[in-house]
């Protein structure tokens, strides 16, 4: 039950970082937008840094330690794997390579919220001087 929480929180969290894009660009709600974006920031930083420690992120080191402590035949037969590539062959059945969900997502991640964090301080800033 352990395995499968900490795989649930890591979904959660993938599904969180990638469904709040819209809010980057879309300004009606600035404080969500801004408390995305740091979100966002966050996860690309926490993820760079279990990469560069672990080899992956700490969530799947995590999970792979519960799912191994399971009784024999409960575990996913590819338990061994990182969650985003179990998680893209099971809905898309492709298999990307490590290094490409990595650059890829995060990339293109902190690229758009440092963009989003510029433009909200110009729009902050073009308020601050209309008023």
């Amino acid at each position: 039950m352990v395995a499968t929480l900490i795989d649930l929180l890591h979904a959660i969290a993938m599904v969180a970082w990638a469904a709040g894009l819209p809010l980057l660009v879309w300004r009606r709600h600035p404080r969500l937008s801004r408390a995305y974006a740091v979100y966002a920031l966050a996860f690309v930083f926490v993820s760079q840094l279990s990469q560069w420690i672990l080899g992956e992120c700490f969530l799947t080191t995590l999970a792979r330690w519960a799912w191994e402590r399971q009784p024999a035949g409960t575990a996913p037969p590819d338990v061994d794997e990182w969650f985003t590539v179990r998680l893209s062959r099971a809905v898309f059945g492709a298999t990307p390579s490590h290094r490409a969900v990595v650059w890829l997502s995060e990339g293109s991640i902190v690229a758009t919220a440092a963009l989003a964090l510029r433009a909200l301080r110009r729009q902050r800033a073009s308020s601050a001087t209309a008023s």
